[in-house]
């Protein structure tokens, strides 16, 4: 990055990260105005702006002003106050605490969750403040990623050598390549027109975004791996986190433990309403066999392991025993 441009954006961050009388906080959301997570930026905005009796007022952004890297690096710089991240901000801001969200290795969202307890959780949240100036407020429970495809998948054989996209995330493409894929990052706002393109033939994310993205246009199948039982991730940035004040933080944060509890209460039971709407659209459900994914990426997810911290090391590989 050139010299005028970080300037640039040093300069966007100490106006918007500050607002006058810090009246207006803009959230950026990567995901579909359908999408579950949009409906709990909406009803973190209605709390906030009621609540403050309109002393501030909430801006919901979404893919218009770019994918889930953009509005992460925006926050960070201070261009939004709170951002949406999926799995992406551990693997650019905490690399060594990222285990949540690695593939084939828990087997629930409770089991995933203890990584961001206790001391250890405490020592990932100081990392990601240091590393990205963001503060972690919130945690949205996600749906299972599975695998969506134009063939059926039924084990790590029929994936061998196709092309299929991922998210940004370096560990991910590490561990899809020692199954046995050829892996390509690829923003979720161009993951239609790749499908339909034919510049990759697969993809995986959770329902929700299989449905909000209208994946059933251009996929057949999907591939019940649930391979990663992971969060949404409610960042705020940490210079206009303390430019509030105490009462305001209390509001803020308030709200947003309210809206995610809404958000979790979506998820959980929109879950098979959404499947039964894939179906309906013409997609078949395929329960591969799961164990043999596992195993084969299984030597990948060691090798990652040894570059965590140590309490995290030790969870992730006691989850192989």
């Amino acid at each position: 990055m050139n010299h005028s441009k970080i300037a640039a954006l040093a300069f966007t961050a100490s106006v918007i990260a500050f607002p006058a009388s810090a009246e207006d906080i803009a959230i950026a959301l990567h995901v579909e105005p359908t999408h579950e997570m949009f409906q709990v930026g909406e009803r973190l905005k209605q709390l906030i702006e009621e609540r403050s009796n309109g002393e501030h007022t909430v801006t919901l952004l979404g893919t218009e002003v770019g994918g889930e890297r953009d509005h992460l690096e925006g926050a960070s710089f201070g261009e939004y106050q709170i951002a949406l991240g999926g799995s992406m901000p551990m693997s650019l801001y905490a690399p060594q605490y990222a285990a949540a969200d690695l593939p084939f290795t828990f087997d629930s969202s409770d089991e995933a969750r203890q990584v961001y307890e206790g001391d250890t959780g405490e020592e990932l949240r100081q990392a990601v403040i240091a590393t990205g100036n963001l503060r972690l407020v919130g945690l949205s429970v996600r749906n299972p990623r599975n695998l969506t495809s134009k063939e059926r998948v039924e084990s790590p054989d029929d994936i061998q050598g196709v092309r299929m996209r991922v998210p940004e995330i370096a560990p991910w493409v590490q561990i899809w390549t020692e199954i046995g894929a050829l892996p390509s990052p690829i923003a979720w706002p161009e993951v239609y027109t790749s499908l339909q393109t034919g510049v990759i033939d697969m993809q995986e994310n959770p329902v929700d975004y299989i449905h909000s993205g209208k994946l059933f246009e251009v996929q057949s199948y999907v591939n019940k791996t649930e391979h990663v039982h992971s969060f949404f991730h409610w960042l705020m940035n940490e210079d206009f986190y303390q430019g509030l004040s105490e009462e305001d933080r209390e509001l803020v944060q308030t709200a947003i433990d309210e809206a995610v509890a809404y958000g979790d209460e979506l998820v959980t039971g929109n879950e098979s309403k959404l499947y039964g709407e894939l179906q309906a659209e013409g997609m078949e459900i395929v329960e591969p066999n799961v164990e043999a994914f596992r195993a084969k990426a299984e030597p990948a997810v060691k090798k990652i392991a040894e570059g965590f911290a140590p309490s995290i090391r030790d969870y992730v590989m006691s989850q192989f025993d």
